[in-house]
């Protein structure tokens, strides 16, 4: 249930068309203005202690030249329930399983003409496993990524060379036990466009991770994998 404000400034609704034109993605937002409330336990999950989370989010395009760049912070707190599903036998927490969800974030986005940037960055307080109490407890979080990209134009086909590098500190709430993480993430890759229908990625990815529950108290692991992907667009 939400109330929303769709902004459609005419220079810049023009500027996503040529977007779309030119065979790059976007939002197809020309500014949102919102506040919603949800059931905050997640997708197709039942609301767990008769409480709802409040999200307010606000995003705004702005033209520059041939450009747009779009831009938005948002923000949504509530009480999230960690259910008897999600918890480990012998695990610890609050007297009712409910705990603060909150989050604040700001994003960026600059579709590469040539050059490219997105990037998103969130701050808030979460459920998280604590292995050192056995305990699922309100703690703080933070985290997010940055992608650069470059776009290359020769004999009719396309070349996406980018750069991806992601952190995050904190738990997440719909593993189990709020499950406690620590990511330190880098990937760089090519996206070749052969024509507008086909997409064929190729990356190679960097990892470091922590990532701890009940059942797995002390678990750091550390690796590299290459990836390869076929997209066709319709």
């Amino acid at each position: 249930m939400g109330t929303y404000l769709i902004l459609s400034p005419t220079r810049v609704r023009e500027r996503f068309k040529s977007l779309v034109n030119d065979g790059l993605k976007g939002s197809g937002d020309s500014g949102v203005v919102a506040v919603d409330v949800f059931n905050g336990q997640g997708a197709n999950r039942p609301e767990a202690n008769r409480g709802q989370h409040l999200l307010a989010p606000v995003s705004y395009p702005f033209a520059v030249g041939r450009q747009v760049i779009e831009n938005g912070v948002a923000a949504y707190c509530g009480m999230y329930a960690v259910t008897a599903d999600q918890r480990s036998a012998g695990v610890k927490g609050t007297s009712n399983w409910s705990y603060r969800d909150e989050r604040v974030l700001a994003s960026l986005s600059i579709a590469p003409k040539p050059f490219g940037l997105l990037a998103e960055y969130n701050l808030g307080r979460g459920p998280e496993f604590n292995p050192v109490t056995d305990s699922i407890e309100t703690q703080r979080l933070g985290g997010g990524f940055v992608r650069s990209a470059f776009r290359l134009r020769r004999g009719g086909q396309e070349l996406l060379p980018f750069v991806r590098y992601q952190v995050y500190e904190g738990g997440k709430k719909h593993e189990r036990d709020a499950r406690s993480y620590s990511v330190n993430d880098v990937e760089v890759g090519v996206e070749r466009q052969p024509s507008a229908a086909f997409e064929l990625v190729a990356a190679m990815y960097w990892g470091d991770r922590r990532f701890e529950d009940l059942q797995r108290p002390s678990n750091v692991q550390r690796g590299r994998l290459l990836r390869l992907q076929g997209q066709f667009n319709y």
